[in-house]
């Protein structure tokens, strides 16, 4: 099951796994998130990963950002870690949280 879920008013559920990149670019799944992901994300469900990377040098929330993927990204996810292009992204420190809901669709 994913860390949260997420209730949008007249849009239903969306699903969120949270995921923290302090070193490197690799986002850390396990066997079980990723067939979750894929699973889910077939049958167009709005499951997303939600991830918090800190670049080199950026230990802090100051410069850190919240990449968004969707589920139907997450084996590429796996193979590029957070080079991949996430659907959105924000500043960590400025998130404006509408907008990560206004993502939250499909």
């Amino acid at each position: 099951m994913p860390d949260c879920w997420v209730a949008i008013a007249g849009q239903g559920i969306a699903l969120l796994e949270l995921k923290v990149v302090k070193r490197g670019k690799k986002v850390k799944l396990s066997p079980h998130q990723i067939a979750f992901h894929v699973t889910h994300g077939a049958m167009r469900v709005p499951c997303f990963i939600l991830v918090q990377y800190h670049p080199p040098k950026s230990p802090t929330i100051r410069g850190a950002r919240w990449l968004l993927y969707r589920s139907e990204q997450v084996m590429d996810l796996v193979r590029d870690g957070v080079d991949l292009a996430p659907c959105a992204s924000w500043p960590a420190d400025a998130v404006l949280w509408h907008m990560l809901k206004g993502e939250l669709t499909y």
